[in-house]
Parts: C-alpha cells; sequence; structure tokens
C-alpha cells in the first residue's frame, strides 16, 4: 500500500513572539503491517517411577529460566550492546503486553520523520490537540492548545512516559505529513526483522492486538540507540521545558525519568506498566568491558523489575 506524496506545512517559531514562517515540504512513504502467529510455551513435565508405572508430574515454568538467575519476569532477554547479538533468554520470542515500552518506537519514527524531513528540534513547535489532554494513564501535563518544540516534546514521551506526548506527535505527523502513524510503526517493526511485534497505538496503553517480545525489544533497542538523539533522551535524569499556552504564557514543565536505574554503568532506556502487561523494564548497561541492553516483561512488582535487573545483569558478567 502507498501514500500519495503531499505537501504540508510546518509551523517553526523562534520564541513565542516571534512570526511563524512555512516551510512546504514533502513526503512519500510505503507501509506494511507484519503479523505471524507463536506458539503458546508449553509446560516441561517431569517423570517419577513407581511400582512399575510412570507418573507424569507437571512443573511450573519457572519464572527465570532452567539456568540463569531467579527472577520474576515472566519473559526476559540480554542482548550484547556491542553488535546486536542475543546472549541469553528466557520466553524471549513470547508475544506479550509491553505498556510504555511502545513509546520506544514512537520516539524512533518522530526522529526519523526529523531526519527525512530535515527538521529543527528546537525551532519546530507542535500544537497539543485536545485528545491529548484527555488521554489517560502517565502524563507530560500537556493541555490543548499548548506549543512546545519537537525536542521538549520527545523529552516528554520518553521521561515522564507522557501519553499525551505520545498522541501529540502522532497528531502533528499525520496531520502535516498525511501519513497513518501506527502503519508506519508497523513498517519500522518489519524493516527491523522484528517477527513478534504489532502496534495499535503510540503509547502503550492496553489494546488486545497493541505486543512485542523481549527479543523484538531488545533488537529494536539495539538500532535506536545507535541515534544519538535517542540515547541523550533516555539517559536524562531530570528536563526542564518551556511550553507555551494557548492564551501566549509560557509555563515552565520538569520531568523526571521513570527509570531508577540510571547512573552506575545504566543509561536508559524505558519503564512501562499496565494491569495487562505488569511492570515492565528495558535497560542499557555499559562500561570499559561490557556493554548490554537487558529487557524485562511482566516482573512480579514495580520495584521488583529493579532488584531482577541487577540480578541478570550481575550473571550475565559472571
Amino acid at each position: 500500500m502507498s501514500i500519495d506524496t503531499k505537501q504540508f506545512h510546518i509551523f517553526t517559531k523562534k520564541n513565542s513572539r516571534a512570526n511563524t514562517c512555512i516551510q512546504q515540504l514533502s513526503y512519500t512513504s510505503d507501509y506494511s503491517i507484519n503479523h505471524q502467529k507463536q506458539k503458546k510455551p508449553q509446560q516441561p513435565q517431569t517423570a517419577i517411577k513407581r511400582n512399575k508405572r510412570i507418573l507424569p508430574i507437571h512443573i511450573p515454568l519457572c519464572p527465570s529460566n532452567p539456568f540463569g538467575p531467579p527472577i520474576t519476569a515472566q519473559s526476559w532477554c540480554i542482548i550484547n550492546g556491542k553488535d546486536g547479538s542475543m546472549l541469553a533468554g528466557y520466553n524471549e520470542k513470547l508475544k506479550s503486553q509491553i505498556a510504555s515500552i511502545t513509546k520506544i518506537m514512537t520516539c524512533w519514527l518522530s526522529l526519523k520523520f526529523i531526519s527525512l524531513i530535515s527538521l529543527d528540534l528546537d525551532n519546530t513547535y507542535f500544537t497539543v490537540p485536545e485528545a491529548a489532554e484527555i488521554i489517560g494513564g502517565t502524563s507530560a501535563q500537556l493541555q490543548n492548545g499548548d506549543q512546545l518544540n519537537i525536542r521538549d516534546l520527545l523529552y516528554g514521551l520518553m521521561l515522564p512516559s507522557g501519553n499525551d506526548a505520545a498522541i501529540t506527535l502522532k497528531y502533528n505527523f499525520e496531520q502535516n505529513i498525511g501519513i497513518n502513524f501506527i502503519d508506519e510503526m508497523n513498517n519500522c517493526a518489519k524493516e527491523f526483522g522484528l517477527k513478534s511485534t504489532q502496534y495499535m497505538n503510540p503509547h502503550g496503553l492496553y489494546h488486545k492486538f497493541n505486543y512485542s517480545s523481549a527479543l523484538d525489544i531488545g533488537i529494536l533497542c539495539y538500532q535506536t540507540l545507535q541515534n544519538e538523539n535517542f540515547a541523550n533522551i533516555v539517559k536524562t535524569k531530570i528536563y526542564f521545558s518551556e511550553i507555551i499556552d494557548k492564551f501566549g504564557n509560557i509555563k515552565e514543565i520538569i520531568w523526571e525519568n521513570t527509570n531508577k536505574l540510571l547512573d552506575n554503568g545504566f543509561q536508559g532506556v524505558k519503564t512501562g506498566q499496565t494491569k495487562e502487561a505488569g511492570p515492565c523494564v528495558v535497560e542499557y548497561y555499559q562500561d570499559n568491558n561490557n556493554s548490554y541492553i537487558i529487557v524485562l516483561l511482566n516482573c512480579k512488582s514495580t520495584d521488583q523489575r529493579w532488584d531482577d535487573t541487577i540480578k541478570l545483569l550481575e550473571w550475565i558478567k559472571q
């Protein structure tokens, strides 16, 4: 399926009082959505011999794996940060709800569009639509009619995990470029070879068909971390933003990263949590000798995901 080339307007502001200038740009894109079914993992069985009878005994799946450390994540994966190869994993191909981990692709696709049409991150402003203000879940505290530059919007997406920022990015790119943002997310997933991934929204709030796997997320993060802007955003602890409201007033907002493991070698990437997905986290770790991307999905609790990450890191470094 193809999208017709069309012209669109990007409004660029130097400051709140400056006149807008219009750039005529064009964009063409092809997209497709990848679907792939995957069988559910089977429970392991063992047997005990009694009176010449073989009695099958069902043993619950270990929430880590047969050889890894005792962690609570229902699926996990460790990717070599140097070459993108998988080092270890458990249920790593299992299709799972991923909550705000979805925003990794939202951020990446936005940066891709910005590069393709040569937008200025600091001087190109997007307007917050009403749909963004009323969306539930985690928020960047954006209100209908607010204007902020794309750089700030990306920080609002990734640090406080703003669902409102995700909707704002989707809305503005669709209005200005004339594409379907979700279809383009799925097109990128196909390009990266993510066989267990499908996107239905830009924020990760529950949708039956919005899912990925620990392995796919690890592969995606290996690619996205090559982008300097992406890497700088996800390793930032606190960010100060100036937003122009619909009355022309400037308001200041402080965003704090939801990732509590920044420091001591950890450099991002994203947290996520919904009732259906459970607590999830992706971490990028780097020291003088090692570089790992650690993905954990559906941990026992919000705090447990940090402990699970440390256990996997210590185990893989042995």
